[in-house]
């Protein structure tokens, strides 16, 4: 992927040190068959990016990015959209608790008005980093809510999958 260097700096942006891997070890997943980047652009520019995992029971959103440049015109609606309509499976992503900072409770509003369901069960994201501790997160589904056991479930094709736990 020659825009992965563009990508990687949106990242950086983006989200928090804790919430996405070294370089080396980001670009990496590009070799895995199933891990897609989707780039979308915008006037010659990478204006956005949703990196998504197809595994077999669901796809699995591990970040959805739009470039400072190109927010606030419906670019991330419009992509998540774009994914609901393209993928026969349930989906998931990882919304940090919305209790805390207002932007953590505008992110858990913007994916409920798409139809995602929040899980108020506990979650953690493992280390991306060596040192790191744990990141508790939520887990939000689409398009529809799991009882206890299906989002049992759901987390361990996540940690195995996703983390290699």
């Amino acid at each position: 992927m020659q825009d992965f260097n563009t990508i990687y700096e949106l990242m950086e942006n983006a989200f928090p040190l804790e919430e996405y891997r070294s370089y080396t070890e980001q670009k990496a997943l590009l070799e895995r068959e199933d891990y897609h980047i989707h780039v979308y652009e915008n006037q010659g520019k990478i204006a956005a990016f949703c990196a998504i995992y197809n595994l077999p029971e669901l796809a699995f959103i591990e970040h959805i990015a739009v470039n400072e440049d190109f927010r606030g015109q419906g670019m991330g609606s419009k992509i998540m959209k774009e994914v609901i309509t393209s993928s026969d499976k349930p989906i998931i992503l990882e919304v940090e608790p919305p209790d805390g900072e207002e932007n953590a409770a505008r992110r858990v509003r913007f994916y409920e008005k798409l139809g995602f369901q929040l899980h108020d069960w506990p979650y953690e994201q493992p280390p991306l980093r060596q040192g790191e501790a744990p990141l508790p997160l939520k887990l939000m589904s689409y398009p529809h809510a799991y009882d206890i056991e299906a989002f049992g479930r759901v987390k361990d094709t996540i940690l195995q999958n996703v983390y290699g736990i």
